[in-house]
């Protein structure tokens, strides 16, 4: 009898150290949450910042553990959200349509791209260890950025308010607790039904911007010279959210209102050049001038914007060129309704 015992005794602790990490996952349980259940990257974008508009967002998980030390691992996935099994970038769009669509991008805090277990080969979860000590608790916020990307077709956004919902099983939390430290990953966690669900969202507003202006060059003109023409075909570059319709108004420095205005020349002359802005070409083309407003074309000229530059020809149109030999030139201001 001494001799079967000496062999059964070794068994029976086996027995017990098995059952000790079998529960192990349930002495720590753990949460997560993002940004309260909304990232707002903004509610004002236009053409300016629609391609680089960021916000940094708060990944918060908690963690408890029960009695004896813990090594708890916490890990944090992510997919393309109900838009679409994109990842690379993820999309945002308006309710009812599929385009078009907003690209943003999200960032662990290394600057890596927050993903699942499996992008492509690598892990691209938020992984997380933490020693825990009997009966402690901890919670931990995580910066995440959320920025919209460049050179994806941003710009062609329509106004309205974007979203991707990232609820369901868009999300997985995954957390696993050991007696000892072994491993660092959540390989065999088996809490599947933790979720962070959360929405991203985005509103994109009508906005004009002028992006280019360029000066209406008339050449050196004898005295003699009667009826000159002068043009430039980009003279007036604006960049308007798509399908935002606009108007133009151009204002000579003496501020009229018909676009009729005078070029100053240098120094102590004090002669003055008179000169139109017409927005077609020939003495008989329509005037230029700064009566447009946001809901009326007035004398200027309107558009619709297409999320792109749209570039304007000026005309501008001299009587005469019978003056002092001098340099003479004058400031136009442009102004854009939308």
């Amino acid at each position: 009898m001494s001799l079967f015992r000496w062999y059964y005794s070794p068994f029976l602790m086996l027995g017990a150290f098995w059952l000790t990490v079998g529960n192990a996952n349930a002495a720590a349980t753990c949460s997560a949450s993002m940004n309260a259940g909304t990232v707002n990257i903004g509610n004002n974008l236009t053409s300016d910042n629609v391609d680089s508009e960021s916000i940094t967002a708060t990944l918060n998980y908690k963690c408890s553990n029960g009695t004896g030390r813990r090594y708890v691992s916490v890990c944090l996935a992510i997919d393309g959200g109900d838009i679409a099994s994109e990842i690379n970038p993820r999309y945002m769009k308006k309710s009812g349509a599929n385009t078009p669509r907003l690209a943003f991008t999200m960032l662990k805090p290394d600057q890596t791209l927050w993903g699942t277990r499996n992008l492509t080969g690598i892990n691209s979860e938020y992984i997380a260890y933490h020693e825990m000590p009997s009966n402690t608790s901890i919670s931990i916020d995580v910066p995440i950025k959320v920025a919209l990307l460049p050179n994806y077709g941003n710009s062609l956004a329509t106004p309205g308010v974007y979203t991707n919902n990232f609820n369901g099983g868009h999300t997985a939390l995954t957390y696993q607790d050991r007696v000892f430290s072994t491993s660092s990953d959540c390989t065999s966690g088996g809490q599947d039904d933790n979720r962070f669900p959360f929405i991203v969202q985005a509103t994109v507003v009508n906005s004009c911007e002028i992006t280019t202006t360029n000066d209406v060059n008339l050449g050196a003109h004898p005295a003699s010279n009667t009826n000159i023409l002068g043009s430039r075909g980009n003279a007036i570059g604006v960049t308007c959210t798509k399908d935002a319709p606009y108007t133009i108004g151009l204002a000579p420095s003496n501020g009229n209102q018909a676009g009729s205005g005078v070029m100053s020349g240098t120094g102590s002359n004090n002669d003055k050049v008179p000169y139109q802005l017409r927005s077609a070409p020939g003495f008989n083309g329509k005037t230029w001038g700064n009566t447009a407003t946001s809901t009326s074309t007035g004398n200027g000229v309107a558009d619709i914007g297409n999320g792109l530059v749209q570039n304007k020809t000026v005309y501008v149109t001299v009587p005469s060129a019978d003056f002092r030999p001098d340099n003479y030139s004058d400031t136009v201001t442009i102004k854009v309704n939308y």
